[in-house]
């Protein structure tokens, strides 16, 4: 089991408890209440992110878990930006991938609002949002602008389209810090002739 390091910071009163190597910090209670009272609260969740990427197609299922990571991914970093609440994503073998993410997947389809069905982890996986699905859907799709709305619609058909091999060249082109872990990273690299890359 892999164990933290700690140095341990201890001040009387307010302020930092203890300060880990790995960058997390732990503070006192009247600290930790200054610091969640300058937090702003992001408009919408990682949930509401696979809700309304599954929403702009409500009949037509994403297949494969691959492309549905790394189309919410495109959504929180090209659409939603600063509304959404950070993903966690972090450089995996298919790109970038969020434990966070499929953890509230897993719960979305527990609690009945995501249709799960085909061979788990493979093309023939797929996802869709059950009738229940589709109310919650409704109300957050709702909370965003009608030119969002349209921007969603457009970038969830294009990005279908691409399917996982076109997608995959989009984010590690786009994205190249998250293909340093990947397995397949070396079948998508940007060709270069001449000035440009195609």
């Amino acid at each position: 089991m892999k164990r933290f390091d700690k140095e341990m910071t201890y001040t009387e009163g307010e302020g930092v408890v203890e300060r880990f190597n790995d960058g997390t910090v732990t503070y006192s209670f009247e600290e930790a209440k200054k610091v969640l009272a300058t937090l702003k609260p992001k408009k919408f969740t990682l949930a509401d992110a696979i809700m309304l990427i599954l929403y702009a197609q409500p009949d037509k299922p994403i297949f494969g878990r691959i492309l549905l990571v790394k189309e919410i991914f495109l959504l929180t970093n090209e659409v939603l930006k600063d509304e959404v609440q950070d993903g966690n994503f972090v450089p995996y073998h298919y790109g970038p991938y969020s434990f966070t993410l499929g953890n509230i997947l897993s719960n979305l389809e527990f609690a009945g609002y995501v249709d799960r069905t085909g061979k788990r982890n493979s093309r023939l996986e797929h996802f869709k949002l059950t009738s229940k699905g589709k109310e919650v859907a409704a109300k957050i799709w709702d909370k965003v602008s009608p030119s969002v709305q349209i921007e969603i619609q457009e970038k969830r058909k294009g990005w279908d389209q691409l399917g996982v091999k076109g997608i995959l060249k989009l984010v590690y082109k786009n994205y190249p810090k998250f293909a340093k872990e990947s397995y397949v990273k070396g079948r998508y690299k940007a060709i270069s002739w001449g000035r440009g890359i195609g």
